[in-house]
């Protein structure tokens, strides 16, 4: 093996990258796989048993019928949302520092350094701007953390998922979030609506293989029901406390008496907190698209952020609109 570094990744070969390490898409085709089967088992025999379509139209149940179309449109819906929120999720990147004179070493040596560090809260002890060392010349925003499996640096970075090989960042926040919101839905509309059916087929003249394709399907949605569950409660916890993954793991280390550290980019209501993750639109919260700022995700800091309320920090902000060529900063929702 060479003993080279490995260099890091841009923008312009990530995608590249990605197709010749297709053995890391592996868990990302067991993903489609499993919801390929809990789908089969909704539509495909709990649905079209309710359906009734292999029963003459004089004795089909008319009841059950309707419910069973209920039950196929509401998922139908659910499994479109899905489908779109994964593909978003695992397709787009989720930003990494630009190439501008304010983000690169050389670039910005000219600059006004103290109206350039006014940009970032996270700083070194000397208090001068964080640069990764993997990324040659880059200075880092606040919450951009080098991913050394994508070998770039990922903006507001909350964690690497080899599930939808990708990282979650500020780019693509609003459609693993989504992702998960709509598995817990999909999940518990299997878990709710198709107990009976499975009930009924253990104990009436069902086929051996009807039987398992349902238990099999039930038994899968309650584990991961359970599991997405709590794993999207978290992070409706984590967005309500502005905090990333990344975020909640450095401070677990700093609880005072169970207690979590206050975050930095807190806005001082919820409201803003939500509109930092799905957007300002609240129309638009859930839906799998994003009105957030293209060129955002370099900093957190603004007139709604409760931090700002610290007198060195306001006038920092309040003075970088008057620094040379800085434009002001703008807040991410």
């Amino acid at each position: 093996m060479s003993g080279r570094p490995r260099q890091p990744r841009n923008y312009d070969d990530e995608v590249d990258t990605r197709v010749v390490a297709s053995y890391k898409s592996f868990p990302v085709v067991f993903v489609i796989g499993i919801f390929g089967i809990v789908t089969v088992s909704y539509l495909g025999f709990h649905c079209q048993l309710l359906l009734q379509e292999r029963v003459p139209v004089s004795q089909r149940d008319r009841a059950k019928q309707l419910k069973g179309q209920v039950q196929f449109s509401i998922f139908v819906f659910l499994a479109i949302l899905w489908v779109i929120c994964y593909v978003r999720a695992v397709l787009t990147l989720p930003g990494t520092i630009p190439n501008t004179d304010d983000w690169t070493a050389d670039g910005s040596a000219h600059r006004d350094q103290e109206a350039l560090n006014s940009l970032n809260i996270e700083k070194k002890r000397t208090g001068e701007r964080r640069q990764c060392k993997w990324c040659s010349n880059k200075y880092k925003p606040d919450r951009c953390h080098h991913c050394r499996i994508c070998r770039m640096c990922i903006l507001k970075m909350d964690h690497h998922c080899p599930w939808i090989y990708n990282c979650v960042g500020y780019r693509n926040h609003k459609y693993f979030f989504l992702l998960l919101f709509y598995s817990c839905l999909a999940l518990h509309l299997v878990i709710w609506t198709m107990w009976e059916t499975v009930r009924d087929a253990m104990v009436q003249n069902y086929s051996f293989f009807t039987m398992f394709v349902l238990l099999f399907g039930e038994s899968l949605a309650v584990f991961l029901g359970i599991l997405l569950t709590g794993f999207f409660g978290f992070h409706i916890w984590l967005m309500l406390r502005a905090m990333t993954t990344i975020e909640f793991c450095e401070k677990s280390s700093k609880r005072v008496r169970g207690e979590f550290p206050a975050s930095a980019y807190k806005k001082s209501s919820w409201v803003g907190d939500i509109q930092e993750v799905l957007g300002k639109d609240f129309v638009l919260w859930l839906l799998p698209v994003t009105d957030l700022p293209p060129e955002g995700g370099l900093t957190f800091v603004s007139e709604t952020t409760i931090l700002t309320t610290d007198m060195s920090v306001g006038r920092a902000y309040a003075s970088r609109q008057h620094k040379t060529g800085l434009p002001r900063a703008k807040p991410n929702h």
